[in-house]
């Protein structure tokens, strides 16, 4: 009888251990699953708090209301900045544009030499046409309403010839005047000069500005002199 109570309390100890061991080991379970989901959420948790920190820095903060502010991307300030930079700088521009003028008006003032236009032609006769846009006046010792005269020793005449003479670069004692004739109007005229070599041939045309004397206004090189008046 002894026996059999022992038997029984012996496999009652056995299934009470059998149950302890089964309980601790769904403890030890239950303990890996909750540290293991800590850790995870914690992670996941940090994760997302990086990125809801950098969407915050993106795009503002938050305001009173927790809405969310714009990113500063230079308002009211930054126009004023700018406004007074534009300010600035049509300012410096403005301080700038006198001594651009002044640059643009020196060479109409400075005594450089006007543009040479050089025109090559296809007569026989003329090599090429020359215009210098420096060319003036000579100035005159007429008064009065003038008359183109075709005379020598005129004094229209003589300034016909200083007219030529100041065109061409040769000297009026080394130039020969072959023909002087009307020029298309009654203040034009055409004349006909060379060297006394006639190594330089020319045709000069000349128009009376009045109370500045005659003027020449083209000049024809001349590759021979007949045909050319």
């Amino acid at each position: 009888m002894e026996e059999q109570n022992f038997s029984r309390v012996a496999r009652n100890r056995q299934k009470s251990n059998r149950i302890l061991n089964i309980l601790i080991g769904v403890v030890f379970v239950l303990i890996v699953i909750t540290a293991a989901s800590i850790f995870t959420g914690g992670d996941d948790r940090a994760a997302n708090g990086g990125n809801e920190a950098g969407t915050e820095q993106a795009g503002g903060t938050s305001g009173p209301d927790g809405g969310k502010v714009p990113a500063d991307d230079g308002g009211e300030d930054s126009d004023a900045a700018g406004d007074d930079e534009s300010e600035d700088g049509e300012a410096t521009s403005e301080e700038k544009a006198p001594d651009s003028d002044k640059r643009g008006e020196e060479p109409e003032e400075s005594d450089q030499p006007g543009k040479v236009i050089r025109t090559p032609s296809e007569s026989g006769v003329v090599d090429e046409t020359i215009v210098d846009t420096s060319w003036k006046p000579i100035g005159t010792g007429q008064s009065g309403e003038h008359v183109s005269v075709y005379e020598k020793g005129h004094i229209d005449w003589q300034e016909k010839v200083k007219a030529m003479s100041y065109a061409t670069g040769i000297p009026e004692k080394e130039m020969i005047v072959w023909y002087v004739k009307n020029g298309g109007g009654p203040q034009k005229s055409i004349g006909t000069v060379s060297t006394g070599d006639k190594s330089e041939k020319y045709n000069v045309h000349l128009e009376w500005v009045d109370g500045e004397g005659w003027m020449p206004v083209r000049l024809d090189k001349l590759n021979t002199l007949e045909g050319a008046y």
